[in-house]
């Protein structure tokens, strides 16, 4: 006689309309980056002579993440009053989650130590290969990313890390 396992993978999993997850998702980082800009506006006045620096840089990408991050957000909301959106999200890959925030946490703890640009390459490798990457693009997109902060900072900021 054969045992029947009655319960089903899908009564286990947790299920959120993806236009919910949105909202959710743009109003948390709206937040942090109201946090950021108001952290970053004593800076403002701290600038060096360069706008490249503790002043000018971080209030500038502190200002496009508010702005981006309204956009998302106004976006979200019609959306969700459209209530056109179907899809579900499912968090089914628990231990990749925890694996991602275990690489942030090691990497931003050890950046120091690894530099920023191979930190990033790490990072972005990681990342996506938790994110469910396992095509050529794991092996190309990171480095490019490498290179891409290098030539971003480095050369046309003259910004250089540790």
């Amino acid at each position: 006689m054969k045992k029947t396992n009655d319960t089903h993978t899908s009564d286990h999993q947790f299920r959120l309309p993806f236009s919910i997850l949105e909202v959710i998702i743009s109003v948390s980082v709206l937040i942090i980056g109201i946090f950021y800009l108001i952290e970053t506006l004593p800076l403002a006045s701290m600038a060096s002579g360069s706008q490249v620096g503790p002043g000018g840089f971080p209030l500038g990408i502190a200002i496009i993440t508010v702005t981006l991050t309204s956009l998302l957000f106004i976006s979200s909301v019609i959306k969700l009053v459209k209530q056109t959106d179907s899809h579900h999200v499912t968090f089914h890959r628990f231990i990749y989650v925890l694996i991602s925030t275990g690489i942030i946490v090691l990497i931003g703890g050890n950046l120091e130590s690894l530099g920023a640009f191979f930190g990033t390459w790490i990072m972005a490798t990681g990342i996506m290969f938790c994110c469910g990457e396992r095509g050529l693009r794991l092996f190309i997109l990171p480095p490019c990313i490498g290179a891409a902060i290098y030539v971003i900072f480095v050369i046309a900021l003259g910004v250089y890390f540790p």
